[in-house]
């Protein structure tokens, strides 16, 4: 009787629990944040290329004072921003991060002012800072954007007051050629990979910067097609350089041409698209994403960075000339999906430009142009600002917003949770046999901790399952012939670590090994065969166990 009595306790404050945070719910937790004032870039620009690469931020091209392309690029290296010229200025133009590890940047104005195009492309190397010129584009571009596909070919596309819009091909070695006319003249559209030699491709603009009234989407080996869900939902940005593999799912399978994409209907309610291949459909997402916060409005601009390691999607925006920024975190491992909205107070300069990514997990942004009073942007003085959002930080305060009036809910639920549980497991306890289970034996079944913890290692050593990027716990468990639980449990206890850190681990040292090896071996063939799934998960761990990237550890073994 009691027991019963206690579970029906717990139930209904699991139950009242979750009905009254689903009301709270109504509006996302809100979480304050200190934007860090990183060092200045050399170059105040705008209108640049922002990528990561060998884990090193990195700007190229854009326009400076007096809106005059700047044949110069920056990367981030040692507390401070090392400058390099161009072969070509590149004033909106595109940038594309290769599985080679270096990338390809071309296109961009012609002249100050935003006039013109240019055929130019050239490759950066971040092995060794350099940038050389080696061809030229099919057709003249600016606010064009690009993807890569199969064997290091690119797909191109997008143009402005151009009567050209071919959809054309880099062949990953020297020639660029047109393949086929595009459905809609578009500026900066969204290029997206949905299968090894086959993409997408669509925008919001048209190439004058105009709303399209009706979206058709573009396949590389296939007819146009339109879809149902932008007559509702457009996509919210627009002439902002988008690197795919940013919002790009990377899971299992056809997750790696899984997309994530923010919209906005004529409300100006705000939605998460994603993107399946040819599919499209809304994120659910536990409540509505908020466009305003304590009476402020949240403006939205950009496309969304994946922080894969922590499961989560961010989405950054500003305030309405006030000087806020904003970052709403989308936790993408959970269905449906959290979501988390941070704010810092005003800033100097609020920045007008893409987000990247750092190994870290944080947000960095970098100089772009000042906001006017009238909510226009001023081209002519740009600004050299570099701003850290720390939202990947595990400090962070975990969902501040829930406090508040719902203190009280908190206390009564919890304690009659505890309640009810401190009873259930008394008439376990007192139910047990006398003989009991050894703990051993409990945990692991068969096996002790020390003799299962062998057992795991001893798999790890010789079949070398870490370098598939796909592992999971089940496989392990599988191989052993145990079960999840226990593995689990096992590392924990033996390595005091979770299982995707002893994975890691194992993957760094075969990283090391494979630099030590083959120093001339070039980083993103580093990382691939060491069992890891991107550049920024590799980078992250590497600092994380060694305290130094990885270039910084081949140097000092060198």
């Amino acid at each position: 009787m009691a027991l019963r009595f206690s579970l029906l306790i717990l139930h209904f404050s699991l139950f009242t629990f979750h009905s009254a945070l689903a009301g709270a719910q109504t509006t996302c937790p809100v979480v304050k944040i200190e934007a860090v004032r990183l060092p200045d870039l050399n170059v105040p620009r705008a209108g640049h290329s922002v990528f990561v690469v060998n884990g090193e931020p990195t700007v190229v091209g854009g326009h400076t004072t007096s809106f005059v392309p700047t044949a110069t690029a920056e990367y981030f290296r040692d507390g401070k921003w090392h400058l390099m010229q161009t072969a070509y200025p590149h004033d909106q133009g595109f940038s594309v991060p290769l599985c080679s590890g270096q990338v390809l940047i071309g296109g961009g104005h012609a002249e100050p002012l935003g006039i013109g195009h240019i055929h130019s492309v050239e490759m950066y190397d971040a092995a060794t800072h350099s940038l050389k010129g080696f061809g030229c584009l099919d057709t003249k571009r600016c606010f064009a954007s690009a993807t890569e596909i199969d064997s290091g070919r690119v797909v191109i596309a997008g143009n402005w007051f151009n009567d050209t819009h071919d959809i054309e091909l880099y062949d990953g070695q020297k020639f660029f050629h047109s393949v086929k006319p595009a459905a809609q003249r578009r500026a900066r559209p969204l290029v997206l990979r949905i299968a090894e030699d086959d993409a997408i491709i669509f925008g919001r603009a048209d190439d004058h910067a105009n709303f399209l009234d009706t979206i058709i989407v573009d396949r590389l080996k296939g007819e146009p097609f339109s879809v149902p869900l932008f007559d509702e939902w457009r996509p919210l940005t627009y002439l902002e350089e988008a690197d795919s593999r940013s919002f790009c799912v990377a899971g299992e399978g056809q997750d790696a041409y899984t997309y994530l994409l923010p919209v906005e209907n004529k409300d100006g309610q705000i939605a998460i698209c994603r993107i399946a291949g040819m599919k499209f459909s809304l994120l659910p997402t536990n409540g509505s994403i908020p466009t305003s916060c304590e009476g402020r409005r949240i403006i939205y601009r950009y496309y969304l960075n994946i922080d894969h390691e922590a499961g989560r999607a961010y989405l950054y925006g500003s305030g309405d000339n006030d000087g806020r920024l904003y970052v709403l975190a989308i936790d993408i491992a959970t269905s449906p999906a959290d979501l988390t909205l941070y704010y810092t107070e005003p800033t100097e300069h609020p920045v007008y430009g893409s987000p990247v990514l750092t190994p870290d997990g944080d947000l960095l942004l970098t100089g772009g142009m000042e906001i006017c009073p009238d909510s226009t942007v001023d081209n002519f003085t740009p600004h050299a600002t570099v701003l850290l959002l720390p939202v990947g930080h595990n400090s962070l305060p975990l969902r501040e917003g829930w406090g508040g009036s719902y203190t009280w809910l908190w206390t009564a639920l919890t304690l009659l949770a505890l309640t009810a549980l401190s009873v259930l497991l008394w008439r376990r306890r007192k139910a047990k046999t006398a003989e009991g289970v050894k703990s051993s034996d409990a945990i692991t079944g068969t096996d002790t901790d020390e003799a299962l913890m062998q057992r795991i290692c001893q798999l790890m050593d010789k079949e070398q399952p870490y370098l598939n990027s796909e592992l999971k716990i089940a496989d392990i468990a599988g191989s052993l012939g145990t079960n999840v639980s226990y593995v689990s449990a096992c590392i924990n206890r033996q390595k005091g670590c979770s299982f995707n850190q002893f994975v890691n681990g194992y993957r760094i040292n075969h990283a090391k090994n494979l630099l030590r090896r083959s120093p001339d071996k070039k980083m993103s063939e580093v990382w691939a065969a060491s069992g890891f799934a991107n550049e920024t998960s590799f980078f992250r761990t590497f600092k994380t166990l060694t305290g130094m990237t990885p270039t910084e550890w081949k140097a000092q073994i060198d």
